[in-house]
């Protein structure tokens, strides 16, 4: 809206002018003449201030992994790491490669499906590869559902390791037909996915993956690539600058998601992923279980009892890996309180881990640096004994690494708490629902000591000297 300024070009001049006209002195006679000087009007005069012009919104858009590459050479073992393989497409109906890992021959022994459109005859019948550098190998059928059925996965094999039918294990989500669509998946496993809107009246994302019914949404491209982590690149290729590119990313909330892009081309954080069913945002609110519980805008997640795939999350027992839901672990909320109770709690996972090599293969070429910081850069490793032992401290010492009892199966809770049995009330919420966050004796100490495990640790009580961990 403009602004008029009113300015007056000449003041108001009122002149009373006398003429005097004197005559002899003491003449009666004098006359006075009043002239009256018109007053100017007011011209208001419109003074325009320069109305200021909103920038266009700019629009990014992702520009592939071979472009980041091409000024970032350096970073090229992110093409091993495997999180650019989390989702894999088949192409020209010819096996998939990884760079560590094998699936020669699966497409020929996957069997016992409950999707409609049956077992497939090779490669041709298969659509994507999902997983396949870290834990296990799921598969996608032509209609976008994932397989199925009694052969439908398989655990990661050795790479020129030929897939036998032995070696196929169940994978049975749902005993519908087609019941295991591709949607939440997509999230986590490409880059720039967008759910597809089925709600009334959200035209946002009308679309399907290669219009397939099982895909309920669309994504720029198959797994976790640069742009995923880092956020769309167009405007940083344009003129490579820290200010047009996310280093490290802040988690994307509930608002991000609902805006018109649907948080397309911003940056995804490690949180966002490496978490617990608890933290998941979901179409069509965003709203997380754990938001529901204590209201509060953070990608905070409590540990379920029983999982997504029916075990414990980030404990000993968790198939999935404690590195799925190592951020959550991380945190380690108190779930009655909902409050972060980790000590490591305010760490990123760049902290430790070079994103651009594989913790996985750390001990294959170019990923040596996988760990840019050790347990024992910060922590001592000073053991006590046992009492009626004078072993214990050296068999500790000599034998057991930090990760054997900090980090089973790759669990990042890193506190234990040896009070109590595996079922002990004490290591779960007031609802039972959830599990404290800490590892127990059964966690740390029955890997080694499967018999005796509880016993050892009411004797042991602290088992290092210092503060240590």
């Amino acid at each position: 809206m403009n602004l008029i300024h009113f300015r007056t070009t000449c003041k108001t001049l009122v002149f009373a002018s006398m003429l005097v006209m004197l005559s002899a002195c003491g003449d009666d006679d004098t006359e006075v003449i009043i002239v009256e000087v018109p007053v100017e009007t007011p011209i208001e005069t419109p003074v325009e201030t320069p109305v200021e012009t909103v920038p266009e919104e700019v629009v990014l858009e992702y520009i592939g992994t071979e472009k980041c590459l091409a000024c970032h050479s350096d970073k090229k073992s992110f093409l091993e790491t495997g999180h650019n393989m989390m989702l894999t497409e088949v192409i020209n109906d010819e096996e998939p490669q990884y760079p560590f890992t094998s699936v020669t021959g699966a497409a020929d022994v996957i069997e016992g499906l409950l999707n409609t459109l049956g077992d497939p005859d090779g490669w041709k019948d298969i659509k994507y590869v999902l997983g396949g550098t870290i834990t296990a190998n799921l598969f996608i059928d032509k209609n976008g559902y994932i397989m199925n059925g009694q052969k439908a996965g398989m655990m990661l094999k050795p790479k020129g390791t030929q897939i036998t039918s032995e070696m196929m294990m169940p994978y049975i989500r749902s005993t519908e037909p087609d019941g295991h669509p591709y949607g939440p998946c997509g999230r986590c496993h490409t880059t720039g996915w967008k759910a597809y809107t089925s709600a009334s009246g959200d035209e946002r994302n009308l679309f399907r993956q290669d219009d397939m019914p099982g895909m309920t949404g669309t994504f720029a491209m198959t797994g976790i690539q640069c742009e995923s982590c880092h956020g769309a690149g167009s405007e940083h290729i344009k003129g490579p600058s820290k200010h047009n590119i996310v280093k490290i990313a802040d988690a994307r909330i509930a608002e991000d998601f609902l805006a018109e892009d649907m948080a397309n081309g911003k940056a995804v954080s490690c949180i966002e992923c490496h978490t617990t069913e608890d933290a998941r945002r979901l179409y069509p609110d965003y709203v997380t279980e754990y938001e529901h519980a204590f209201g509060e805008g953070t990608m905070n997640s409590r540990l379920p009892v029983v999982g997504e795939f029916g075990q414990p999350e980030g404990r000993k027992d968790d198939v999935s890996g404690g590195g799925r839901h190592a951020a959550a672990t991380l945190k380690g909320v108190d779930p009655d309180t909902g409050v972060a109770m980790g000590k490591k709690a305010s760490f990123n996972c760049s902290t430790c881990h070079n994103p651009h090599q594989s913790a996985v293969n750390h001990d294959k070429a170019g990923h040596e640096n996988a760990m840019v910081r050790q347990c024992t850069d910060c922590h001592t490793m000073q053991f006590s004994d046992v009492p009626e032992s004078d072993i214990a401290s050296a068999a500790h010492e000599f034998i057991a690494k930090c990760t054997d009892c900090h980090m089973p199966t790759e669990s990042h809770l890193f506190k234990i708490d040896l009070e109590g049995a595996k079922d002990d009330p004490r290591h779960f919420s007031a609802d039972g629902e959830f599990q404290m966050p800490w590892l127990r004796a059964w966690d740390s100490c029955s890997g080694c000591h499967a018999e005796d495990y509880d016993i050892r640790a009411q004797k042991i009580g602290k088992i290092h000297k210092d503060v240590g961990f």
